[in-house]
């Protein structure tokens, strides 16, 4: 009965044994297994003390000759099962302690027999040496555990150094307790040889050296190295001319074991000089070295915004450059800029001063001060420095400075505010006759804001049309006193303002990008009204040099032609020589298409400005209008009737007409007419009326205007000049450049 029921019980336990010992035996050997294994084996133990009961009980309950069998099956047992939890040391002691209660119960019962005897001394003999074989294995068997974990540990990092010998880029490993370098692959040793002569070391001689060869003072790198929890980490190493780029990632087993740092590694000196230029390019002026605006603008914002950081603001504009890049060219242009920049170093080399190219002609200095007397003494020098003639060897250039000072934090307290109000400032000394500084007042800002809003008005005079005349004035034939042609001037009636002149909304127009609407409107009115006289007298239309050199004008020009109805033998252009002087646009190219449209073309305003005898030969004007400046003065000076005579004779000879503008005697018709002019206009002959469709309501305005005084004065004084010619030399007077 006891063989039955023990039987099968230990039949299913060594089944249980078995199936577990072998889903153990297909994992990986890793340390936790290993804790598992040996939990396993001392489980076993216990199974096996408690099935000693079966055979105690059999043993007391039986024959002699069966429980020598017994006997003999209990050595069998625990000899065997000493061996099979051999590689665990306390499992066979449980195992074994749990079995010699059996035996002691076996000698007790058997009486002490000579053959009893013989098997306890054999049993303890026995036990004896497998409990001491079973220490020494134990101890063997977890070591070489142990030992194949390690191994399976180089092999991971064995097929990791397999797996970077075939990449592109240079990658090491290092030891992180020696820090010793480990691994170093083809592309590392390739780049090593670039720079050997930088270290103390050779590339064939890398894998063995310790890491700190590439460091001057290695100790941070060390720390880096050493703990993964600093890991990834970035540096840019330098080595003499050479910089390396260094990415370190941390290298560890499956279970999160820290093998290593792995170091990727780049020489990147070019790069990094294509971006120390591409900073360069960002932040200062490539032609003359200065920092740009957005350099200047950032350290003003820094100044700015300390507390308490007195700064102050030179806004610097060139007097006449545009002139010397126009005739000189561009080339010259730009050694006249390097030279202002050289002479501005000079001169604001004081510490904490920071010289600035904002673009084009313009400059800036800022000051560490807010005082307004050091400032603006400043401004004189350079206004004194720039001002001394310039030699690149193709003669003396003569430019100057006008300067806009404004100081902080009196004038403001951002760099936007205090950039705007020294401009504001430079724009009052252009406007006081160039080569001044001026230092910003708020009045200066409330005549800003009005010609914003003198802006405005004019934008809404030119969308609606309402406000806006044409006025003519005739050109007559010195020979026969008749009428050959009749110049259209603009002009404005504001109804809070009045009348305002064209000397004040022209260069507005022009400043502000209008001047196209204003023009067009000019030229689509004065073709539209020409077309309804009888007399059928040309009309003469003043264009804006902002007007040509874009291909659009000659578009213009035929549209108005179609419209209106007029032919175009009838219409007039009158540009003057300023306009000639823009070499970036096709202006002689606007010209021929619009004089192949059968319009004649006229130069205005010859004799003043840049007149060059080039500007007639580069195109066959129809006729040249002689500046009033001359015709005022040729009776009482010689050289101005000198001038008329010289133009009169040179129209003569090239088949064009010569007009003197600004007749206003008999004395001054007298002297043209002896000179060899052809045509004259001024108030001689009549002044500029509107036309008859406008004339009632003219009248009607002029009734309640509030300057219709003011307003005749100024156009007297302006002698009824073109619109481009007066607006030219103004721009020229008091514009940029």
């Amino acid at each position: 009965m006891l063989f039955a029921i023990w039987g099968p019980i230990v039949a299913v336990t060594c089944m249980a044994r078995s199936y577990l010992a072998w889903r153990t035996a297909r994992r990986p050997v890793e340390p936790a297994l290993l804790s598992t294994e040996k939990r396993l084996m001392v489980a076993t133990g216990l199974v096996a003390a408690t099935m000693a009961v079966g055979p105690t009980w059999i043993v007391l309950h039986s024959d002699g000759y069966t429980r020598a069998f017994m006997l003999m099956v209990i050595i069998s047992t625990m000899w065997g099962g000493a061996l099979v939890q051999a590689t665990v040391f306390t499992s066979t002691v449980a195992f074994t302690a749990a079995n010699i209660p059996v035996w002691i119960v076996a000698l007790v019962v058997s009486r002490s027999t000579s053959g009893t005897l013989g098997l306890a001394v054999i049993f303890f003999v026995t036990i004896g040496i497998a409990i001491d074989n079973t220490r020494r294995f134990g101890r063997y068997f977890t070591q070489s555990i142990k030992r194949q974990i390690e191994l399976e540990k180089w092999d991971e990092k064995g097929r990791l150094l397999r797996m970077i010998d075939d990449m592109p880029v240079a990658v090491m490993t290092v030891d992180p307790s020696s820090f010793a370098i480990t691994y170093a692959n083809e592309p590392s040793k390739l780049l090593i040889k670039q720079i050997e002569h930088l270290l103390t070391i050779k590339a064939d001689n890398l894998v063995g050296m310790s890491i700190d060869v590439f460091h001057r003072h290695p100790a941070h790198q060390r720390r880096i190295l050493s703990d993964p929890a600093n890991l990834p980490y970035s540096a840019r190493i330098q080595l003499g001319p050479e910089v390396l780029d260094l990415k370190i990632t941390a290298v560890t087993t499956s279970d999160g074991d820290y093998i290593g740092p792995m170091l990727t590694w780049a020489l990147v000196t070019k790069e990094v000089e294509a971006e120390n230029r591409i900073r360069q390019l960002a932040h200062y002026d490539t032609l003359t070295g200065l920092p740009n605006r957005t350099s200047f603008n950032d350290e003003l914002e820094r100044r700015l915004a300390t507390p308490g950081n007195l700064a102050g603001l030179l806004y610097i504009d060139l007097d006449g450059f545009k002139l010397v890049n126009d005739t000189r060219g561009h080339g010259v242009g730009d050694m006249l800029l390097a030279e202002v920049a050289k002479r501005l170093r000079a001169v604001c080399s004081a510490p904490a001063m920071l010289v600035s190219r904002l673009g084009g002609d313009e400059f800036a200095v800022l000051l560490p001060h807010g005082n307004a007397e050091e400032a603006q003494a400043h401004a004189a020098r350079i206004i004194e420095a720039l001002s001394v003639n310039y030699d690149f060897g193709h003669g003396n250039i003569a430019i100057g400075a006008s300067i806009g000072v404004a100081l902080a934090p009196i004038h403001g307290e951002t760099a936007q505010v205090l950039l705007a109000r020294s401009d504001i400032a430079l724009y009052a000394a252009k406007e006081a006759g160039k080569g001044n500084a001026r230092l910003f007042t708020p009045e200066m800002e409330g005549r800003i804001q009005e010609r914003v809003l003198l802006e405005a008005k004019l934008r809404e005079a030119l969308r609606t049309r309402e406000g806006m005349f044409l006025f003519y004035q005739p050109i007559v034939s010195i020979e026969t006193g008749e009428v050959t042609a009749r110049e259209a001037l603009v002009r404005w009636y504001h109804p809070s303002r009045g009348w305002i002149a064209p000397a004040e909304f022209v260069p507005v127009a022009e400043q502000s990008g209008l001047a196209d609407a204003l023009g067009s409107f000019v030229l689509e009115t004065a073709c539209r009204e020409a077309a309804t006289w009888t007399d059928r007298e040309r009309i003469a239309v003043n264009i804006s040099a902002t007007q040509l050199g874009k291909g659009t004008l000659p578009d213009d020009v035929l549209a108005a032609l179609v419209k209106s109805g007029l032919s175009p033998n009838r219409l007039e252009i009158e540009v003057t020589e300023t306009a000639l002087l823009d070499d970036e646009h096709d202006v002689i190219g606007d010209l021929r298409r619009i004089r192949a449209l059968g319009v004649r073309v006229a130069l205005d305003d010859f004799g003043t400005g840049y007149s060059s005898l080039a500007h007639l030969r580069a195109f066959p004007f129809d006729k040249i209008k002689i500046d009033g400046s001359f015709v005022k003065d040729a009776v009482s000076r010689p050289d101005c009737a000198a001038v008329v005579r010289a133009v009169a004779e040179l129209g003569k000879r090239l088949g064009v007409t010569t007009v003197a503008e600004g007749v206003e005697t008999l004395e001054q018709l007298d002297c043209l007419r002896n000179e060899g002019c052809m045509e004259v206009q001024g108030y001689f002959f009549g002044r500029p009326m509107p036309s008859q469709a406008d004339a009632a309501n003219v009248a009607r305005l002029d009734q309640g205007a509030p300057n219709k005084t003011e307003f005749r004065k100024e156009v007297d004084n302006a002698e009824a000049n073109s619109m481009e010619g007066a607006s030219d030399d103004r721009r020229q007077a008091t514009g940029r450049g």
